[in-house]
């Protein structure tokens, strides 16, 4: 009777160690949202961030989030996302990404001029209001340092997210008499609108791991 009993201690343990680790990783709450101030979107941005391999001592969880400015001289919509690797067991943690944005960008009461001919042939200069719509694509590597507990609760993070050249199609201002429709694409050649391959660039994020 002794041997049965002893047979079926080594028989079930490694399912109730297996079952404690389930039950160890159910108590991670993988889904948070948080407020970025730079970041990613380059202008403030609101992203929502879930938890993926959480019973591994290397973490990984996808990020998206949602860049809006709704202003008439400067309308900004952005979509930014990112993969991310975290390492660390506690709270603290080192965090590193693979993001990309798409950024949409009109930007109205630009004062411009244009020229033409007139009927005598002589050429004339308009002056006028105008506006551009401008459309960037940027990657935006990351590296910083993530504050998160597995209980949920405060969520901080500060990262360097440098943004770096991808497609962009750039648009002439338009608005004036003759409202000559001229743009232009770049490949690779320009992160966004900072006229370089590269910008440094970092964020500040604050937000919540949702408890439920």
């Amino acid at each position: 009777m002794k041997k049965i009993i002893i047979q079926t201690i080594v028989f079930l343990s490694p399912m109730i160690s297996f079952g404690q680790e389930n039950i160890k990783s159910l108590e991670i709450k993988r889904n948070s949202i948080y407020f970025e101030v730079f970041g990613q979107g380059l202008y403030n941005s609101f992203s929502f961030d879930r938890l993926y391999n959480i019973d591994k001592k290397i973490k990984t969880s996808f990020t998206a989030g949602l860049t809006i400015i709704p202003h008439p001289e400067l309308f900004v919509l952005a979509a930014p996302i990112s993969y991310n690797f975290i390492f660390g067991q506690k709270n603290h943690h080192v965090e590193f990404g693979i993001g990309f944005t798409a950024m949409y960008l009109r930007q109205g009461r630009i004062s411009a001029s244009e020229g033409y001919i007139d009927n005598n042939g002589i050429l004339q200069t308009n002056d006028f209001v105008g506006h551009s719509n401008d459309f960037y694509s940027f990657f935006t590597p990351k590296v910083g340092y993530r504050f998160q507990k597995s209980a949920g609760g405060i969520f901080f993070r500060a990262t360097l997210t440098p943004p770096i050249a991808g497609v962009n199609k750039i648009g002439g201002v338009k608005g004036g008499k003759y409202n000559s429709d001229w743009s232009y694409t770049e490949y690779f050649t320009g992160a966004a609108f900072f006229g370089y391959r590269a910008f440094p660039w970092a964020g500040l994020s604050i937000g919540w791991t949702l408890k439920k």
